[in-house]
């Protein structure tokens, strides 16, 4: 990179990139920069893109790697689709009881035994006799009964893949739409109908550049467009504002895509710059760390129009530590007292009616953390959310590379904050601290 040189005015640059220690790459050329002599400006800004580039290429690989990974495990974990759920196991259950009082002949012949052991091959395997298993372990794990198919098929539909929005709200488990029946994602586009609501979609930064495209894209790419997602940039230093325009020059003329910038002041004033410019009848948020899935709007849309007497929804959320390596999924059903003591709804999954906030008040700028807890108890007292159990939303968590503010900001007196004003127990807020 340099000539060698002694008066070369970029040999402290390239000592800096080749020196095997003082920190990671971006400190390096930090301090290579520095060295530089005056003039090489042009030069500087260059280096600090392609550090800006890598970071971004970078990060987005292990968000994807972590994702996959925490998808297939989620797979792996979800019950087997030849095991029963629902009424049906109950009801197998029962039958298994039934059997076991009869007498040994009587219940054989009841039993189609080939039949299961045909379903069930672990069994065969190991040389057990189908009614044997089926009586001993086999109805317990939810395993399906020989000869059966008709009084339980209709039953069993109880845990299969939901197909309507009114199945999966009855749902106790959260999942990805990939999982949901192909009849769900039409049943969810029909609701919503050809005039969708204008949804805003608000979304604060701060020296994100080489995250925020991500989010940004993400938000513009949705199945149901949003009618403006508002970037606030609070007081970036690291060229954010110059790199939007950019980077979406098109949806920034077509006022898809509003910038708002403004001095430092916290992600709460932020949040709140980005609500008083909404004119959407809907507010969404996202964060600069995280990003939807391409349906999050429309499965809040649609829920929304279901049930017009709700003020609001959450699906759930992946949250993805990629200091860790681990991921798991955030979403509980509606619980007012539980929500009072832990946060279980993550901000980025909840969507609500604009007239909320303009009757009850936006984010608390008293707090330096936890905000979002806040607000969403207060916009749901009295009036409980929808919940949808599934997941449209990534959260990820990389202290070093995006400087959550869980590792910024104490918790204690945010927290206390909150106790004051909504009671509850010793928890430590939940969403907001992410996966531990």
């Amino acid at each position: 990179m340099t000539s060698g040189r002694d008066d070369d005015p970029l040999a402290p640059l390239g000592a800096a990139l080749r020196a095997p220690d003082g920190g990671d790459l971006a400190a390096r050329i930090e301090a290579g920069l520095a060295a530089l002599p005056e003039g090489q400006e042009a030069l500087g800004d260059v280096l600090r893109l392609i550090l800006l580039r890598r970071a971004e290429e970078d990060l987005a690989h292990r968000v994807a790697l972590q994702k996959s990974q925490a998808m297939l495990r989620h797979l792996r974990q979800a019950p087997p689709p030849q095991r029963l759920a629902g009424e049906a196991r109950g009801l197998s259950a029962l039958y298994a009881e039934a059997l076991r009082a009869l007498p040994e002949e009587t219940a054989a012949q009841l039993f189609d035994a080939d039949d299961y052991l045909a379903r069930h091959p672990d069994v065969a395997q190991a040389g057990v006799g189908g009614l044997a298993h089926y009586l001993a372990s086999g109805a317990a794990e939810g395993r399906r009964p020989g000869g059966l198919d008709t009084a339980l098929s209709g039953l069993d539909e109880a845990g299969g893949p939901p197909a309507t929005l009114p199945d999966l709200l009855a749902r106790q488990r959260p999942r990805f739409l990939f999982e949901c029946a192909p009849e769900l994602r039409a049943a969810l586009l029909a609701q919503v109908g050809r005039r969708p609501p204008r949804v805003s979609v608000v979304l604060p930064t701060r020296d994100r550049a080489h995250i925020l495209p991500r989010a940004v894209a993400s938000a513009l790419l949705q199945s149901v467009a949003p009618h403006e997602v508002i970037v606030v940039d609070d007081g970036s230093t690291d060229g954010t504002p110059e790199m939007l325009r950019a980077r979406f020059p098109e949806a920034l003329d077509e006022g898809r895509l509003r910038l708002v910038v403004q001095p430092p002041a916290g992600v709460a004033a932020a949040r709140n710059a980005g609500l008083a410019a909404a004119t959407g009848e809907l507010v969404a948020y996202l964060d600069s760390d995280n990003s939807w899935e391409p349906d999050h709007l429309l499965v809040a849309c649609s829920a929304l129009a279901a049930s017009p007497e709700h003020g609001a929804v959450y699906t759930a959320t992946a949250r993805h530590n990629l200091d860790a390596g681990w991921s798991d999924l955030l979403w509980a059903r509606w619980d007012r007292a539980a929500l009072v003591r832990e946060n279980y709804i993550d901000l980025n999954c909840f969507v609500h009616h604009r007239s909320l906030t303009e009757r009850l008040g936006g984010f608390d700028t008293g707090l330096t953390r936890l905000v979002d807890w806040e607000l969403i108890l207060r916009l749901t007292d009295g009036l409980p959310p929808l919940a949808v159990p599934l997941v449209t939303a990534h959260h990820v968590v990389a202290g070093p590379v995006l400087g959550n503010i869980t590792a910024r900001e104490p918790l204690g007196p945010n927290l206390a904050r909150i106790r004051a004003r909504f009671g509850g127990g010793p928890q430590d807020g939940g969403a907001d601290d992410g996966p531990r």
